[in-house]
């Protein structure tokens, strides 16, 4: 086995922020259904309630491979870029077709743009940041 390098205190603040955002973004996702039911025309939360079964089982994947890939970054191992190269691929798929079928420009800047716009980039970063984890020996 190769030399255990001790990451610096940046990388447990990363980690520990990785798992905390994930505990949000699960909290505000249960949250965004009930924001979107009272602020949505009746024909458009039916639309949204529509989605089909395919795009809830991406969701819930993209969901669990980030989180797995935030605990697994926590506990240093290298699988972590796995979980968060997968969580990267469906948060994109996810919110591209959010942006692209639903139109809910009118309703809320923060579910239409904000929102897409820091998940994409913090998964992203997730991603590259465990990747030069691997690369500097933090993760075995």
């Amino acid at each position: 086995m190769g030399q255990d390098i001790k990451p610096p205190a940046s990388f447990w603040l990363v980690s520990t922020f990785a798992i905390l955002w994930n505990i949000i973004e699960i909290y505000f996702s249960s949250y965004e259904l009930d924001f979107l039911q009272e602020h949505l025309t009746t024909e458009e939360f039916n639309k949204m309630q529509s989605l089909p079964i395919w795009y809830i089982v991406i969701f819930i994947v993209a969901l669990f491979a980030e989180m797995l890939g935030s605990f697994m970054l926590f506990m240093r191992k290298k699988i972590a870029s796995n979980f968060f190269a997968i969580a990267l691929i469906t948060l994109l798929f996810i919110e591209l077709y959010w942006l692209l079928v639903f139109d809910i420009k009118k309703t809320s800047v923060v579910f239409y743009a904000i929102i897409p716009v820091v998940v994409i980039a913090i998964a992203t970063f997730l991603y590259f940041y465990s990747k030069r984890a691997t690369k500097k020996g933090w993760l075995q």
